[in-house]
């Protein structure tokens, strides 16, 4: 969370929250790493729908405006929906979460964008998770976010967001005597006197008290009729509704009044739970609408309820609606929800017939019919089941009520919340019986606690299950997971035996850990033949829904170490297509993720760092726990870039909250090996490469060390620490042969490094450089020509030395790759060849000069008219990757919107194009 300033007094709170929004939309919180975002919390009555609109007030940019109800929550993206402008139509479309963020980089392509949220603590899960995602792009859009919660109930995306860094959040303060008396003269027109306003502070300075006391002495003839409203002469505290009662009791009394049809019209109405037409009411009623006219005018006259868009019927605050919910005798209550499941949609439906009390049979009917619409929305199906269940006695429900939790451990398994799942099932398997439900709940938690890195207890889990009756397909199913989990955590060294003989006899899951198992262990080839094997499965049979469920993610992934970055991004498109047939979405990081390793290894520095940061920022700390490799390549990038403080911070914040390392793999030291050579501590950098090494070596996984031997090599060559050089060299005899083309370069670079001191370095660093330059590894590639360069130096060939550093710089300024560029500078330097004023020379901070190519391509599609979605789609990225990078660009060339950025761009290629017809 955003450090916000203290707000002792709702003048504060008008100032912080002026002076943030200013800073959110005129770009500098972006470089401050200011909140932009912003969370008003209050209790009931306290202001926050005032302060809110008294925050957008007087903005000079566009404004969007929403405010959930309490039927809210049952209705997905119903919020986000309204906020954004978007119709998703029923039933929901599986890209409803992309259509609205498609609308919102539409909506931002003009200027700056402020979006206001009112009680947000009533929005239904899908839109709250879309206003995570919302608030991440905030970052690099135009952008602010300002929402009004209260503290309770908790939500579980409204703590998420709260717990970003670039949210703040802002407790609204009591009422002091100068914001009462400004809210008592806005309401009335006149100022209070002191007798008036000592009573109303009595209230801890809530607004909505000091407005119903005020209503209730108006009509208890208490006040004065001119001047300052003031209490008449001999009024005594205590007479009357208001004196020193709580808010809840003054609206009892507000409300105490209502008779006959009025009274039944605001229980009605609160049961409905959301405004509604006349019309509507009066069908839950029974009654002709004209029958509503006369007690609906009372209440109108009364203050209590209003009319709002499109004509409908709601309370004037929520309190109203509560204070008379909670007053309905619970029987009253349940005929009241029977008669309002009969006119409405199923997923309200569902949710009056739990409240009605009906018979579990007829809960499970309605949740199964609310089902359809709720497939693309899990989170929000799993509020529905969580009250489904919540109504279910478990005792004499039997499989229905498992039925029930199941589902919803489901649910929250589908939309991310692992936490929670993991609660959910585990509290269902306390009291399910049935040897068939508990085997259906312990699946849901050994998927979840595999997720969140839990694998010692996943395992348990497993041998626990397996111990009992279980179905043979499952029990097989199981026991792979099983050898894949542990995989996955590196609980043991992967095994070196070959390859199965026969993949059609192992599960979907079996075949996926047998491929993975393969690639790591040094036989790719054999690995993506195994890998798209699963993939094919997949697609081809009726598959148990906890099969090989990561089938789709391995294929790119084993390609990169295959063939290189260019076969890994064909295989990336054909799985991600895959996707979008499947309705995967939650495979969406992991493919992210290893786009962003490609960019990595084919030396897109820039385009790596935006890709790590949009797939690491959709992931919640201690709901997925398999980040180890994406945050240690993320850190290399740091460090590449010269961006040596970035990179100890971030290994900083991995080391504070150690995670568990995906397949043993070091990756987070590696980066941290990186990081000590850069700042030239190498005693240091080859001490812990040592303890890199072996670590890996350890695991088997003989393919990561093939990738990074070359920048260990280097290591100890320039510490002179044989131990590591001959580690290295002797692993490196015993890779499996032959060697996958994207490994050639790297393993014949570090044998060249690590090997008896000859006079062929040069060449071989050289040819090494080809072969890198031909599978398009830009990273390994500099490093063989930096290797060449100094060897060259070495033998006193300063001609062949500075060629050498030419290319190696041309690399290096293409990537961005500072720290390399800085380096081979100063290697040589110390070798008596100086590379003159362009060595180690940086690209441009400003203008178009300093953008990337993906930059300038970027530039040029937005510039050209493509909304962000479609750039994204030509090139292959996610849309945050593309918010990135249009934010890059806007504050490279000094723009504040995408508008200016087209006048730009088409300025610049009419000036292009007149000094290519002047040169003709």
């Amino acid at each position: 969370m955003s450090r916000m300033p203290p707000t002792r007094s709702r003048r504060d709170v008008d100032t912080v929250l002026a002076r943030g929004l200013a800073a959110a939309l005129d770009g500098s919180a972006h470089a401050t790493g200011a909140a932009t975002a912003f969370v008003l919390t209050g209790e009931a009555g306290a202001g926050k729908s005032h302060a809110l609109r008294a925050a957008v007030s007087g903005l000079s940019v566009p404004l969007r405006w929403a405010a959930a109800d309490e039927a809210a929550v049952r209705h997905p993206y119903a919020l986000a929906a309204g906020l954004l402008g978007v119709e998703l139509g029923r039933p929901l479309p599986a890209d409803a979460e992309q259509r609205l963020l498609a609308r919102l980089d539409e909506l931002c392509a003009g200027g700056p964008l402020v979006l206001a949220v009112d009680d947000a603590h009533q929005a239904d899960a899908a839109s709250l998770a879309v206003l995570n995602l919302v608030a991440a792009a905030a970052r690099d859009l135009p952008l602010a976010l300002l929402m009004a919660r209260r503290p309770l109930p908790e939500r579980e995306h409204l703590l998420r967001l709260l717990r970003r860094p670039d949210t703040g959040e802002i407790t609204l303060p009591a009422l002091d005597e100068i914001d009462l008396d400004a809210l008592v003269h806005e309401y009335t027109g006149r100022w209070p006197g002191s007798a008036l306003r000592s009573l109303l502070l009595r209230h801890p300075g809530n607004a909505l008290y000091a407005i119903t006391v005020i209503d209730d002495l108006r009509r208890s003839g208490a006040l004065t009729e001119h001047g300052r409203l003031e209490l008449l002469p001999g009024w005594r505290v205590g007479q009357g509704a208001a004196g020193g009662r709580s808010l809840e009791e003054v609206i009892e009394s507000e409300l105490a009044g209502l008779q006959g049809p009025a009274r039944e019209v605001v229980r009605a109405l609160s049961v409905m739970g959301a405004p509604t037409t006349l019309r509507h009411l009066a069908a839950v009623s029974g009654l002709e609408p004209v029958a509503l006219v006369e007690p609906v005018q009372a209440l109108l006259d009364r203050g209590v309820v209003t009319f709002g868009a499109g004509e409908r019927l709601a309370f004037a605050h929520d309190s109203y609606r509560e204070v008379v919910h909670h007053g309905i005798p619970a029987p009253l209550r349940r005929v009241l929800h029977a008669a309002a499941a009969e006119h409405a949609d199923a997923a309200d439906r569902a949710h009056h017939v739990i409240a009605s009390g009906a018979p579990l049979d007829e809960v499970l009917r309605a949740v199964r019919a609310a089902g359809p619409d709720l497939v693309h929305a899990p989170a929000v199906e799993a509020d529905l089941l969580a009250r489904a269940a919540a109504a279910a006695n478990s005792s004499t429900a039997g499989s229905a009520a498992t039925e029930l939790a199941v589902g919803r451990a489901r649910a929250l398994a589908r939309s991310g919340q692992l936490r929670r799942a993991e609660e959910s099932a585990r509290g269902a398997l306390a009291s399910a019986t049935g040897p068939s439900d508990r085997v259906e709940l312990s699946r849901v938690l050994i998927f979840a606690l595999t997720l969140r890195g839990e694998v010692p207890a996943a395992l348990r889990l497993i041998d626990e299950t397996l111990a009992g009756p279980v179905p043979a397909r499952v029990r097989d199913i199981l026991t792979d997971h099983r050898q894949q989990a542990a995989q996955l955590a590196g609980l043991a060294p992967l095994p070196l035996g070959p390859p199965v003989a026969d993949p059609r006899t192992l599960t979907l899951t079996g075949l996926v850990c047998e491929a993975v198992r393969a690639c790591l262990t040094g036989h790719p080839q054999v690995a993506i033949e195994l890998a798209w094997e699963a993939s094919r499965q997949h697609m081809s049979r009726d598959v148990d829904p906890y099969e090989g469920l990561s089938g789709d993610i391995w294929p790119p992934f084993i390609e990169l170490s295959l063939g290189g970055p260019a076969s890994a991004t064909a295989a990336l498109r054909e799985v991600e297509g895959l996707r979008e047939d499947r309705g995967a979405s939650w495979q969406v990081p992991s493919h992210q993720l290893i786009g962003a390793s490609i960019d990595l290894v084919a030396g897109r520095l820039a385009d790596a760092a935006a890709a790590f940061d949009a797939a690491l920022e959709l992931v919640e700390p201690g709901e997925f726990a398999w980040t180890s490799l994406a945050v240690g390549a993320r850190t290399m990038v740091d460090v590449l870039r010269g961006d040596l403080d970035a990179a100890d911070r971030r290994l900083r914040e991995w080391d504070a909250e150690p995670r568990v390392l995906q397949f043993g793999i070091p990756q987070p030291a590696r980066a941290r090996v990186a990081l000590l050579e850069a700042r030239r501590r190498h005693v240091e950098a080859a001490r812990l490469a040592r303890d890199v090494w072996a670590t890996a070596r350890a695991q088997h996984c003989h393919t990561w060390l093939a990738a990074v031997a070359p920048d260990l090599g280097r290591v100890a060559l320039r510490a002179a620490d044989d131990r590591l050089r001959v580690m290295i060299a002797r692993d490196l005899a015993l890779l499996p042969r032959p060697l996958s083309p994207a490994a050639i370069a790297s393993v014949r670079l570090a044998e060249a490094l690590t090997g008896p001191a000859d006079h062929g370095l040069a060449d071989r660093a050289a040819t090494a450089a080809a072969h890198a330059a031909r599978v398009g590894d830009a990273l390994v590639e500099t490093s063989a020509w930096e290797e060449a360069a100094v060897a060259s130096a070495g033998q006193g060939d300063k001609e062949a030395a500075r060629r050498y550093a030419r290319r190696a710089l041309e690399l290096a300024e293409e990537t961005g790759a500072v720290t390399v560029a800085v380096r081979v500078a100063g290697r040589l330097r110390s070798l008596g060849v100086r590379l003159g004023a362009t060595a180690g020379r940086r690209r441009p901070t400003r203008g178009w000069d300093a953008l990337t190519p993906t930059e300038t391509l970027v530039a040029e599609l937005v510039a050209s008219g493509l909304p962000g979605p479609e750039v994204a789609r030509r090139l292959h990225v996610s849309p945050r990757t593309v918010q990135t990078h249009v934010s890059h660009v806007l504050a490279k060339l000094g723009l504040s919107s995408r508008v200016e950025l087209a006048a730009a761009g088409a300025a610049r290629a009419a000036a292009v194009a007149a000094k290519g017809a002047g040169a003709g």
